[in-house]
C-alpha cells in the first residue's frame, strides 16, 4: 500500500481537485493524508473538512495536532497549527504514515498536481524493477500539457554552477546561466517517451515522488531546518552517499499546475530569505565547501537582495 502526503497552505480548490484526480484514475491501494500547513484563511480548513466529511464519510477522518490516531482512513486531513515549512510540513505526514503497518511506499504529492492517468502502481513497479533505486518520479507537464516542467529531471547544481549563478545575480549574461542551465535539465531537447524508458536522474521535482517508507525513515525523512527550497538536494545527497540512485519515468505524466520559470516569478521577500537562508544551511551541512566560498556566498545573498528591493522600489516609482 502507497500513502500519499499532500501539504495543504491556503488552497483549497488545488487541493480538492488534486485529492480527487488522484482518487479518480488510482487503481492502486492507497491511504492519503492531507496536512494542512497551518493556513492563515479561516475559511480553508473547514472547507476542505465539510466537503472530505460529507462526501467521503466513514472513508475520512480529521485530526488536530497534538492528537494520537491508531488507525489511518482512507483520507486523513491532519490540522498543523502554524506553517512550519514545506519539509517539516511534509513530515507530520510521514510520521502517521510511519505508524501504519499497512505502507509500504510514501508518494510526495504537491497540492497542485493533477493526475490524469493510472501512475501509482507503475511508479511501485518501476522501483521494485531496480535494485539501488531510491526515488522514482512521473514526466510533469505544465498546466493543459503546455509543455514540460523541467524541474522533474535535473542533474544537481555544481558548485562551481551555484557560485557563478550567485556571482551573477541570476542574471543571464548573454545566456551563460540559460545554457547551464540547460545542460543540466536532462528532457531538453528530448523526444517521450525515451528508449531507455526509465532514467537515472540526480534532482526529481518534490512535487511528485515516490520512496520506500522505511528508507525514507532511515535517511531522517526531509531535513527539517530548511523552510523552502533545497529539500531535494538534501536528498540527493544523503541519497547518492548510500550509493542509491532516483529515476525517472519517462512513459508516466501528470500536470503540475506551479510549473514556471524562475524569471517569470516575482518572489516575495519571505520567500526570496527563505530561498537565500536553505541554500546557505545546504551548503554548510552538505557540501564540503570552505569558509571563502560561503563567505562570497553570503556578500552575494546580500548583492541579490539589493537587487530585490531596487526592483520594489522601481514598481512603485511606475
Amino acid at each position: 500500500m502507497v500513502g500519499v502526503v499532500i501539504l495543504n497552505y491556503n488552497n483549497v480548490k488545488d487541493t480538492l481537485n488534486c485529492v480527487e484526480s488522484v482518487l479518480r484514475f488510482n487503481t492502486y491501494p492507497i491511504k492519503i493524508v492531507i496536512v494542512d500547513n497551518g493556513s492563515t484563511n479561516p475559511a480553508v480548513v473547514p472547507a476542505i473538512d465539510s466537503y472530505l466529511s460529507h462526501k467521503y464519510l466513514a472513508r475520512y477522518k480529521r485530526i488536530e495536532e497534538g492528537e494520537t490516531i491508531e488507525t489511518l482512513n482512507d483520507i486523513t486531513f491532519f490540522v498543523s497549527l502554524h506553517n512550519d515549512g514545506y519539509a517539516q510540513g511534509n513530515n507530520k505526514g510521514l510520521n502517521l504514515l510511519y505508524k501504519d503497518l499497512d505502507i509500504k511506499y510514501i508518494l510526495i504529492l504537491n497540492s497542485d498536481i493533477l493526475f490524469i492517468e493510472d501512475i501509482i502502481g507503475c511508479l511501485v513497479k518501476d522501483l521494485q524493477s531496480v535494485s539501488n533505486g531510491a526515488i522514482v518520479s512521473p514526466i510533469l507537464y505544465k498546466k493543459d500539457m503546455n509543455g514540460l516542467d523541467y524541474n522533474c529531471a535535473r542533474k544537481s547544481t555544481s558548485l562551481s554552477d551555484l557560485f557563478i549563478e550567485y556571482l551573477f545575480l541570476f542574471h543571464d549574461f548573454g545566456g551563460l546561466l540559460s545554457k547551464r542551465r540547460n545542460k543540466r535539465n536532462l528532457l531538453v531537447g528530448k523526444n517521450l517517451p525515451l528508449e531507455d524508458p526509465l532514467v537515472e536522474i540526480e534532482l526529481p521535482s518534490g512535487s511528485c515522488m515516490l520512496i520506500e517508507k522505511d528508507f525514507f525513515r532511515s535517511i531522517g525523512s526531509f531535513d527539517p531546518h530548511t523552510f523552502l527550497y533545497n529539500e531535494e538536494n538534501i536528498l540527493w545527497v544523503k541519497i547518492h552517499n548510500l550509493g542509491r540512485q532516483n529515476y525517472l519515468d519517462t512513459r508516466l505524466k501528470c500536470i503540475h499546475l506551479g510549473a514556471t520559470t524562475i524569471d517569470n516569478k516575482a518572489p516575495s521577500e519571505f520567500v526570496l530569505n527563505c530561498s537565500l537562508e536553505s541554500n546557505y544551511y545546504y551548503l554548510k551541512h552538505y557540501t564540503n565547501v570552505g569558509i571563502l566560498y560561503l563567505f562570497c556566498m553570503k556578500v552575494f545573498y546580500c548583492g541579490i537582495r539589493l537587487k530585490w528591493k531596487i526592483r520594489q522600489l522601481l514598481k512603485t516609482l511606475k
